[in-house]
């Protein structure tokens, strides 16, 4: 793959990692696709986990290189993450994404019906969320030091998401956005429509096969990053950007 002409900046679930976009960068011709990582795990493994969403995402938008045209990529709590990293750049004064692909999650000024779990002891959060989403290795589930490991990312999001404020007081972003969601979601498919509240842009959105991780089957992933990789190059040549 030669030098990119943009790049999308992904942002994973709640207690994920970057590494869960190892698998998309080469996907798309001339997009470089990067995962994110959070304090507290992969290369920022020494750091405390963050709980605060909102300074978490001014801590990630600080972390952007933003040389390249760039869009944004969240999953399920990612989702929220990259909604808030995209008005952290817009309040700090850098630029901002030419598009926004929010994947598996309502939108944010929709109450959230699921009871918080975030208090729950780390066997009975991590088991309450596999029941709810699926996700969690059997390995994970089966041993006991392992899930005290990922419980404590786990709940470090989930405590960011839980308490988190939406505010009112913002003008919407200018960007594109795009919502993303699997079509077993059907409890989350109603909350969707309100994602377009939060833009001045186009908004579009669409549902692809599977339940809450359909973005891990192979056809899936392939399909959202080569639209990615087409409306990242297509907004280039459209306006000119190199």
């Amino acid at each position: 793959m030669g030098e990119p002409r943009a790049r999308v900046y992904c942002f994973a679930h709640a207690g994920g990692s970057a590494g869960e976009f190892r698998a998309w960068d080469g996907l798309a011709e001339d997009v470089r696709v990067v995962g994110v990582e959070r304090p507290g795990r992969g290369a920022r493994f020494g750091e405390p986990a963050a709980e605060d969403l909102l300074a978490l995402a001014a801590d990630l938008a600080g972390t952007l290189a933003l040389d390249l045209p760039f869009g944004l990529f969240g999953h399920s709590f990612g989702a929220l993450l990259a909604f808030e990293v995209a008005h952290a750049l817009r309040r700090s004064g850098r630029a901002t994404p030419d598009r926004l692909w929010l994947s598996s999650f309502p939108s944010p000024d929709v109450p959230r019906p699921e009871p918080e779990v975030r208090h729950l002891p780390d066997a009975d959060l991590l088991r309450t969320l596999h029941v709810r989403h699926g996700g969690i290795p059997g390995e994970v589930l089966d041993n006991p030091e392992l899930l005290a490991v990922v419980a404590t990312y786990v709940r470090a999001d989930y405590a960011a998401m839980e308490t988190y404020r939406f505010r009112h007081d913002r003008d919407p972003l200018p960007c594109a956005v795009d919502v993303l969601a699997g079509a077993d979601e059907h409890d989350l498919h109603d909350r969707l429509p309100g994602w377009s509240r939060h833009t001045t842009g186009r908004f579009s959105s669409r549902l692809l096969p599977g339940g809450h991780f359909y973005l891990r089957q192979p056809a899936n992933r392939q399909a959202i990053v080569s639209s990615m990789g087409e409306a990242m190059i297509s907004g280039i040549s459209t306006t000119g950007v190199h």
